[in-house]
């Protein structure tokens, strides 16, 4: 496939499934043994679908933006902002009201047309400190 191609598989994923939150479009994206680095998810569509759905219920509104794309080869990067409200339970932390902005970038390898592997960078750190379950430190909050 092309560059092109492989970019705009990426986007349509993003948009589609992470952004709406349709985790029963997941086979028309990705091989069913995708391997998903710096997740903690295991391989394989199962565990993102559930993650996909988890996602949804624990930010509803959440909107995505991709903020960059760019491709070589058979890998795409995409730079990536997800904004929301966490307004249901995500990963044993209850719903917090709180809104929260995430950025996070993301390597994928596609093979034949869709998503083969991916490489998740994200500051979960952050996240945790948006939605009150971690201090932001004193510092930080002068700044």
């Amino acid at each position: 496939m092309s560059t092109e191609t492989n970019k705009a598989t990426v986007r349509r994923y993003l948009e589609q499934v992470i952004g709406a939150g349709r985790a029963d479009l997941l086979d028309e994206f990705m091989v069913e043994n995708i391997t998903l680095h710096g997740t903690g998810l295991a391989p394989g569509l199962p565990a993102l679908r559930e993650w996909v759905g988890a996602m949804a219920s624990a930010f509803p509104d959440r909107q995505l933006t991709v903020d960059d794309v760019v491709a070589e080869g058979d890998r795409v990067v995409a730079r990536t902002t997800v904004i929301g409200t966490h307004q249901g339970e995500m990963q044993g932390i209850p719903a917090t009201g709180k809104a929260i902005s995430q950025p996070s970038i993301t390597i994928f390898r596609l093979a034949k047309g869709k998503i083969a592997e991916s490489w998740l960078a994200t500051d979960n750190l952050s996240l945790m400190q948006q939605l009150g379950v971690i201090p932001v430190p004193q510092a930080a909050r002068e700044l």
